[in-house]
């Protein structure tokens, strides 16, 4: 055989053999469905933003919180967002936001309750233009005065929404430092973190943050809550493989390093399906055994702290059942 056509069968034998790879990796069966001890009923969910800009009857309110602490929920992100162009809240209503809070301290003290605050980068449209301009440090002063503004009210602490974030985007990690002194010690600063990636994707920074990166992030918080979702993955078995490794990673690695900050892997059950979040893929079911098969070699101790559902407004019975199965260890 001559040289040339040994490396063409070469050439062909690799390329066969990351084509079989692949097919593995996207169809052979992935994740862990088996019982866990990894819940401690520490788990959160974002909350529609009626809870507090529009009057809800207290039986309402107390149903709420008493449905979501039997289901091991404790922290609540109710949404209250965007910042305007000049760093202000919308205009909420504030008795509306007592009446949540008493509530909440009436039935289930034990619950945390961060208002979920943040927006759309300017010169980045999705759904609508965006509002927040990082760089201008006359809107993040006032962000940061809106925020202390909410501890003050009595609520214990933030929950930071702000799409997209580039990987590496230093402006950001200055918003979090005024955040952390502004929120306190006494009160928790969490954020909705972007789903990690192995290394930085230099051709698309804003898919996907480097562990570099979250450490840096991680560093300034309480709580990192991975919107693990919107990936584009086209098979259920890519997405648990997926989920086994941003479960496992990115707890391990902050484990390792002695952070403080915890982990929750955020859950979607919403159905607006589309290209990056795909129907028969990124389901609660899938996300729970990818999440629960990367927590098997961690242990029960470390940074992960719970899973978070996003949303509770898109969360059936059957995917409530799915997760009291998978996640909570109970149901058949």
């Amino acid at each position: 055989m001559s040289r040339g056509a040994w490396l063409a069968w070469l050439m062909a034998a690799l390329v066969l053999a990351g084509a079989a790879a692949l097919v593995y990796l996207a169809y052979a069966p992935a994740g862990d469905s088996a019982p866990h001890p990894f819940n401690h009923d520490r788990n959160a969910i974002w909350l529609e933003h009626r809870w507090l800009e529009r009057s809800q009857s207290a039986p309402t309110m107390e149903a709420l919180f008493g449905r979501l602490r039997a289901r091991g929920v404790i922290y609540l992100y109710p949404h209250l967002i965007p910042f305007d162009t000049a760093g202000n809240l919308p205009a909420h209503d504030r008795e509306q936001t007592q009446a949540f809070l008493s509530a909440a301290r009436r039935v289930a003290p034990e619950l945390k309750l961060l208002p979920w605050v943040g927006g759309v980068r300017a010169g980045y449209r999705r759904q609508r233009p965006g509002t927040l301009q990082l760089s201008d440090l006359a809107q993040r002063q006032r962000m940061v005065a809106e925020v202390r503004g909410l501890v003050d009210d009595g609520f214990d602490g933030v929950h930071l929404d702000v799409e997209p974030i580039d990987d590496g985007n230093v402006e950001f990690l200055a918003l979090l430092r005024a955040l952390r002194t502004a929120v306190g010690a006494s009160h928790l600063l969490s954020v909705a973190a972007t789903r990690p990636a192995p290394v930085g994707l230099p051709r698309a920074p804003n898919f996907a943050w480097s562990p570099e990166y979250y450490a840096r992030v991680a560093a300034l918080v309480d709580q990192l809550v991975i919107m693990a979702y919107d990936t584009a993955l086209p098979t259920p078995q890519l997405y648990r493989r997926y989920l086994t490794w941003a479960a496992g990673s990115v707890a391990g690695a902050l484990d390792q390093s002695g952070s403080k900050a915890r982990v929750l892997m955020g859950v979607p059950t919403y159905e607006n399906f589309g290209f990056m979040h795909r129907a028969g893929v990124e389901t609660p079911e899938n996300a729970l055994v990818g999440i629960v098969a990367g927590l098997r070699g961690l242990g029960v101790r470390g940074t992960f702290e719970g899973v978070a559902i996003y949303a509770e407004w898109t969360t059936s019975d059957e995917d409530w059942a799915v997760y009291e199965r998978y996640w909570r260890n109970r149901g058949d």
